[in-house]
């Protein structure tokens, strides 16, 4: 019986190695020895000293990553159109890829024959069928002549549809460039001014936000937030102008909040926590004695008063509060007449 149950075993380790092996072999590339072979007999084809040939060519110096993926969940109906940033977020497609350039970086040539290369390597890792279902998104403070020059030579001539926004096909992908320093001024697209120059040079130049946006911009400051303090067990990412990144979203706070009025910042703190933050005089300043005083029982008004005024109550009146009250009247008296220097006498001198 221990021997089969030792075998039983040994076939089920046999079996889980073996179905190991499988999976880490569908997931490494497999290479043929053809290729080289083709490799070897092109090198010896081709004109000797005008062409060389170079197997194996890494074609990316880091693994190709695009900056941002917007899938469309496998919902049914249609999904409700945004109120906010319709320029970057309008008209989705089910695949929808997004290339951007933050406010200290430009659109260069590149850009355009990279934009094409995200499209084509994304249709095989997502395991697209149809192209149709891909669009592209490009982000930038602004449009440059070499960017244009670039996606003419492939075929792509951008039409402006509105302010800072411009449309094309970049071979079968509709693509949309969307610059963010023209189409922040219009309503609905404000927040953009957080990734323009402007919000390095002028952070406290940031648009009048609606309350939405407003809404919006406090769950982005919770995350530049968690940038400087990463919670318990989140590795510290080290970003690209990460000091102005924080510096920029400090002063725009500032200037949010001067334009609020008051009690719309208030309302964001609880009672207590504004009281906490002010001296007791400065609490009372400016309410009429009666104001200060509500609320409180005759004892508690008696506690209130300064001890001048306590040492001017008669007994009979002391005699009618609680007990607790004349006890801690007599404390404070007692305390106070302690702190007090004596008085000294003054000597007479007597005539001689």
């Amino acid at each position: 019986m221990v021997a089969l149950l030792r075998m039983a075993r040994g076939k089920r380790a046999a079996t889980t190695r073996d179905g190991r092996a499988a999976q880490r072999q569908r997931r490494a590339r497999v290479y043929t020895a053809w290729h080289p072979v083709l490799v070897a007999l092109l090198e010896h084809v081709v004109p000797e000293g005008w062409y060389q040939c170079i197997s194996e060519f890494q074609l990316a110096r880091e693994p190709l990553r695009v900056d941002i993926v917007i899938l469309r969940r496998r919902r049914r109906g249609a999904p409700p159109a945004p109120r906010l940033l319709t320029s970057v977020v309008g008209e989705l497609a089910e695949h929808t890829l997004v290339h951007f350039k933050g406010p200290t970086d430009e659109l260069e040539r590149d850009d355009a024959r990279m934009l094409l290369a995200y499209a084509l390597q994304y249709l095989v890792v997502a395991e697209i069928d149809d192209p149709a279902a891909v669009a592209l998104r490009v982000v930038a403070p602004r449009v440059t002549q070499r960017f244009l020059g670039a996606l003419r030579s492939l075929g792509c001539a951008l039409a402006t549809t509105g302010p800072g926004t411009h449309e094309g096909r970049l071979g079968v992908f509709p693509l949309r460039v969307v610059e963010t320093v023209p189409a922040t001024a219009r309503a609905g697209e404000h927040l953009l001014y957080t990734v323009t120059p402007g919000m390095v040079a002028d952070p406290g130049g940031i648009p009048a936000l609606s309350p939405e946006e407003i809404a919006v911009f406090w769950a982005l400051l919770e995350h530049v937030e968690q940038v400087r303090h990463p919670l318990p067990g989140q590795r510290k990412r080290h970003m690209k102008d990460e000091k102005r990144v924080l510096e920029s979203f400090e002063q725009a706070l500032a200037r949010i909040v001067a334009r609020l009025p008051p009690e719309k910042v208030l309302q964001s703190y609880e009672p207590e926590q504004v009281l906490r933050s002010y001296a007791p005089e400065q609490r009372l300043a400016g309410l009429a004695p009666e104001q200060r005083l509500a609320g409180l029982s005759e004892a508690e008004a008696v506690l209130a008063l300064p001890d001048t005024t306590l040492r001017a109550l008669s007994q009979e009146y002391l005699a009618t509060l609680p007990r607790e009250t004349q006890a801690a009247i007599q404390e404070r008296l007692l305390a106070t007449s302690k702190r007090r220097p004596a008085r000294q006498r003054k000597t007479r001198t007597l005539p001689r």
